[in-house]
């Protein structure tokens, strides 16, 4: 009588007759956790940079600083050979460019100039020996057109008004020659009304 032979056992199989585990589960598995990791591990990176930011930041010097207008004025004064006028308009007034250079028809000029409270354009070239090319400079394209009287440092005076185009920084200009304003010309100009200038002109003083 033969022996009997025990059942062939399959290696491969598992023990407990289930389906065989895939041999990629463990991987995919540390992938998904090792991707999870990145992300989670990003997003609290950003929060604390994001804290650190809003800890930092001040909205204030993001913007456009104001210029100082009293120190290049006092150097201004040093400087020309005539009085130099000094806008100090005050509260709602916005210093916004101020130099005393060559840069206008290669003539030493004195510029500063502001935005009113209305939002309209205020500035001041001050020069002297101008020529008709820095005039034209100052005031493109535009003309005279009249004459207007006006309150500035030297009491009321006419000053000759021109009219400019309206897409410019020169739609309305006021000139004084050098006879009212001891060697100088000076130039009133930009984009607001005649009540605007007035209340520009009465707080300029003339330095020297």
């Amino acid at each position: 009588m033969s022996t009997p032979q025990p059942p062939a056992v399959d290696e491969q199989a598992p023990s407990g007759g289930g389906p065989r585990p895939d041999p990629d589960a463990g991987r995919k598995r540390l992938a998904t956790y090792t991707v999870r990791n990145m992300v989670f591990s990003t997003l609290i990176l950003l929060a604390v940079v994001l804290v650190l930011w809003s800890m930092t930041f001040n909205p204030a010097e993001s913007q456009r600083r104001t210029p100082d207008v009293a120190q290049p004025a006092a150097h201004a004064a040093e400087e020309a050979t005539f009085p130099v006028w000094v806008p100090a308009p005050g509260e709602g007034w916005t210093p916004t460019v101020v130099w005393y250079d060559a840069r206008v028809a290669e003539v030493q000029t004195w510029h500063v100039s502001y935005v009113s409270p209305e939002g309209a354009y205020v500035a001041v070239h001050q020069a002297a020996d101008v020529t008709d090319e820095w005039l034209a400079e100052v005031l493109p394209e535009a003309q005279a057109d009249g004459a207007v009287r006006l309150t500035g440092p030297q009491g009321e005076q006419e000053w000759q008004r021109w009219s400019g185009p309206t897409d410019g920084n020169a739609e309305v200009g006021y000139v004084l020659g050098p006879e009212e304003t001891g060697g100088s010309t000076v130039v009133v100009h930009g984009t607001a009304d005649q009540a605007e200038f007035e209340t520009f002109l009465v707080t300029i003083t003339a330095e020297d």
